[in-house]
């Protein structure tokens, strides 16, 4: 037992260590980002699934791109609580979970699921002071390889999400519904690149645009002019070098 807990004190530590490297090394790009913030932004939260959408538009509003790869709830929480946002924007979208289920950290136990909610409620507290909406997506869901996550936790994470936004009176919503394989965990074949991180990451950001239906009357704090030019849509991030930086410390963890 003693042997177990040390391993497990371990893993922690060496999480934390790649996570907040990963957070210093987003922290200006981040900042910047949020200097430019407008009441028409679509801010966007999250592990590295939420990262590697880069900044799409969602129905014509930009987005600011504040999630950090390898994130779990709590890491999120504690990321957003270091950041000011100068304005309400119209609203966030968080994707969150993933690395909550790695095996190592059980989440078959029941206060593995009560901490996990513990710490999205966190998250939604600064998301609902920085966005008059808030979008929480399900557990995306993971590929047969990836043995270090239990599939049977991503319907009871989500699950979990979904009561809390009830409760909260936010949106949950399903982005990775058609590519789930039935009602399990489990992706259909030719998702992923890894088993965890997806191979393409643009059918995510049309999923995301879609569905984050944001009202189109322009805010008032940013008038809209009809002859006014459209801004060229933003592209997805490519995932290749901070994935190949995440999977160099860490195989597997988003």
């Amino acid at each position: 037992m003693g042997a177990h807990w040390i391993e497990t004190a371990a893993r922690h530590w060496q999480h934390g260590r790649i996570v907040e490297r990963r957070f210093a090394e987003r922290r200006p790009g981040i900042h910047a980002a949020l200097g430019t913030a407008a009441p028409d932004s679509v801010l966007l939260a999250g592990n590295s699934h939420a990262e590697f959408v880069g900044a799409p538009e969602f129905n014509g509003r930009p987005c600011i791109n504040i999630a950090v790869g390898g994130s779990t709830a709590a890491d999120c929480g504690r990321h957003l609580g270091a950041l000011r946002v100068p304005v309400r924007c119209a609203a966030a979208v968080l994707i969150i979970g993933t690395n909550d289920i790695q095996r190592w950290r059980h989440p078959e136990r029941v206060r593995a699921v009560d901490r996990f909610a513990a710490d999205v409620r966190r998250i939604l507290r600064s998301l609902e002071a920085w966005s008059a909406q808030i979008f929480v997506a399900a557990v995306p869901p993971i590929g047969i390889e990836a043995t270090g996550r239990d599939p049977a936790a991503v319907a009871v994470f989500s699950e979990r999400l979904a009561a809390l936004c009830a409760d909260g009176g936010h949106t949950y919503f399903d982005p990775f519904a058609a590519w789930r394989a039935g009602a399990g965990g489990l992706a259909g074949p030719g998702l992923h690149r890894d088993g965890v991180h997806l191979a393409d990451y643009a059918p995510l950001a049309a999923a995301l645009a879609r569905t984050v239906a944001i009202d189109a009357v322009p805010s008032a704090g940013r008038p809209h002019h009809p002859n006014a030019p459209r801004r060229a849509p933003a592209r997805t991030a490519s995932p290749a070098a901070p994935l190949r930086v995440l999977r160099a410390a860490w195989v597997g963890r988003p």
